[in-house]
């Protein structure tokens, strides 16, 4: 969910509504996963205070619903707006307070928070930063210190978290805290296929570790192929190598082999699916590319330690 404060900069906004559209495009290539916007985990954009949401320029957007009709979002990110007169803020806050209200609830319950540029402002009025290190804009520093005063602000940092609260000063870093959320929020494999497709930067941690862009290509090739029947031989061919140097430059990368891979993405898929959906085991299986079911659940059970259903019932809500 994406809580918006007017006027909201398009870049900070466009960071999570950009990653979840490119998360999607692995349903367009994989058909068989079916249609990603049917999935259980879509975004909804709110404001933090009634009518339409305006963007920095001037141009509106009509809010999908407001944030009291939201039930139990599971990550909520408050993007950065824009604030040229910090005195106003003073002026501004009564206006949120209902919002105030909601959020506090929201994270009180475990809900991950993500906030970028002046939307930290938004914590400290709530009593939410008390003790803890957030990151802000140096220019936020004295206004933070008047609206908390226990709050230990990091002015250094790209990203930080304690918690459920992160925060991100600077809209340059916007990406790698949304890959660094959906990894806390949903699954390491989420954020890896959100890297793959897009490299958020060096601050997204363990998603953006170095790697042979010949190998980066190969991963995006299988990614978008998975469940599908193909060769490992027509992806080297792909890339121009052959199979065996294709093979060789896998080890070298200290990933595994490219046959490791495409099995993993299945599972991490299949893992998604058991998770969001009520699908069946044999459905799921034959969805992510395995047309023998106890095939799959070996497979499932050498990945995760367990079989598919042990798993959906251990690790769902």
């Amino acid at each position: 969910m994406i809580a918006a404060t007017s006027p909201c900069y398009i870049t900070s906004l466009g960071a999570m509504s950009d990653a979840i559209a490119r998360l999607g495009e692995s349903f367009e290539s994989n058909e068989a996963l079916g249609d990603f916007s049917t999935m259980e985990t879509r975004l909804t954009l709110v404001g933090t205070r009634s009518g339409s949401i305006t963007l920095a320029g001037g141009r509106e957007l009509v809010p999908d619903s407001t944030f009291e009709r939201v039930s139990e979002p599971r990550l909520i990110y408050l993007p950065n707006f824009q604030l040229p007169d910090l005195e106003r803020f003073a002026e501004m806050r009564p206006q949120f307070e209902a919002f105030y209200q909601w959020l506090k609830a929201q994270v009180d319950r475990g809900v991950m928070v993500g906030a970028c540029g002046t939307s930290v402002l938004h914590l400290a009025a709530m009593g939410l930063t008390d003790k803890i290190a957030c990151v802000a804009s140096p220019r936020l520093v004295g206004l933070l210190r008047t609206l908390a005063p226990r709050m230990h602000i990091d002015t250094d940092a790209a990203i930080r978290h304690e918690s459920n609260i992160w925060t991100c000063g600077r809209d340059a870093d916007n990406p790698a805290l949304v890959a660094r959320l959906f990894v806390e929020c949903f699954s390491p494999e989420l954020g890896r296929s959100l890297a793959m497709r897009e490299p958020p930067g060096r601050e997204a941690d363990f998603l953006s570790s170095p790697v042979d862009p010949m190998v980066a290509r190969a991963q995006l090739w299988m990614q978008d192929r998975f469940t599908k029947k193909f060769r490992i031989a027509d992806l080297a061919r792909e890339l121009g190598l052959s199979h065996q140097a294709l093979i060789r430059r896998f080890a070298a990368a200290g990933i595994g082999s490219p046959r490791h891979f495409v099995q993993k993405a299945r599972v991490d898929a299949a893992a998604s699916m058991l998770l969001e959906t009520n699908r069946s085991v044999s459905e799921v299986a034959q969805l992510v590319g395995y047309i023998d079911t106890p095939s799959f659940r070996r497979v499932f059970r050498a990945e995760r330690g367990m079989t598919p259903s042990t798993f959906r019932t251990a690790m769902r809500p």
